[in-house]
């Protein structure tokens, strides 16, 4: 394989979405890491002790869904 191959698939793959997603992924695993200590969730009779992180991401995906299921639909014409 030549070397200007080589440098042809270097930067297909330093994309502006790839490094975006490197990115994030760094974000998140510095997350995960500084939020790894114990909570507890109370709701009504029921008690669930997780991490920090995981219950956030949760919530977050609860909230993603509630936003879905909510949207409104592009009136059509």
């Amino acid at each position: 394989m030549s070397s200007g191959a080589q440098i042809d698939s270097a930067t297909s793959l330093l994309t502006p979405r790839n490094i975006l997603a490197a990115v994030l992924v760094v974000l998140t695993l510095i997350f995960i890491f500084q939020n790894r200590s114990e909570t507890t969730i109370k709701l009504f009779w029921v008690s669930v002790q997780s991490p920090l992180w995981l219950t956030l991401v949760v919530i977050l995906l609860l909230g993603w869904i509630a936003g879905l299921l909510t949207r409104r639909k592009k009136p059509t014409n």
